[in-house]
Parts: C-alpha cells; structure tokens; sequence
C-alpha cells in the first residue's frame, strides 16, 4: 500500500465537482464586485473614502473581473488568435452536473 490517499473515482469526482463550485462562487464575487463598482461610479468610491486615482483603479480592476465572468459566462468571446476563431461558450452551463447540487 502506498502513503497518502488512493485515487479513486469517488475522489476525482469529489475534487471535480469542489473546483466546479467554487468557480461558480468566485464567478458570482467577481460579478457582485462590478456590480457595485458599476453602480457607485469613480464618484461613489470616492464618496466611500477612496481619493481619485485609486476609485478609477478600482473601477478599472472590477471591470477586469467583469471581462472573466463574461467569458465564463459566455458572454465574451474567448480564444483564436489574430482576431479570428473566436468563441462564445458557456462554463457556467456546462459544468452544472459537476455541483452535485450545490
């Protein structure tokens, strides 16, 4: 017997379906995050404490993570390369038998 846990099927799914919903919650951070950026504005955050320049890194940061979400979202085209074979394809979907339902 070797040391440390036995790979088994039980175990890879187990994993699969763990890093499947955390990237959905981590998704759904990201987006939350743009959201308020979005809402509030370089004026908002400023109002929140932030001075000029680092409310317009903030927006332009959360904007970021908006880019990521729509890709997994399918969204945003991701992939090709010199602006052709680019596609659209929905993770969110397409790992949603991976939760387990959660």
């Amino acid at each position: 017997m070797s040391a440390g846990n036995p790979v088994t099927a039980q175990v890879l799914n187990q994993r699969l379906g763990q890093a499947a919903v955390q990237m959905r919650m981590v998704m759904e951070a990201a987006a939350d995050v743009f959201k308020v950026a979005n809402k509030l504005g370089t004026a908002g955050l400023q109002a929140a404490g932030m001075d000029s320049a680092t409310a317009s890194d903030y927006v332009l940061r959360a904007g970021y993570l908006n880019t990521l979400t729509g890709v997994y979202y399918g969204t945003v085209q991701q992939g090709g390369s010199g602006g052709t074979g680019a596609s659209v394809f929905n993770f969110d979907d397409g790992l949603t038998s991976a939760w387990g339902a959660q």
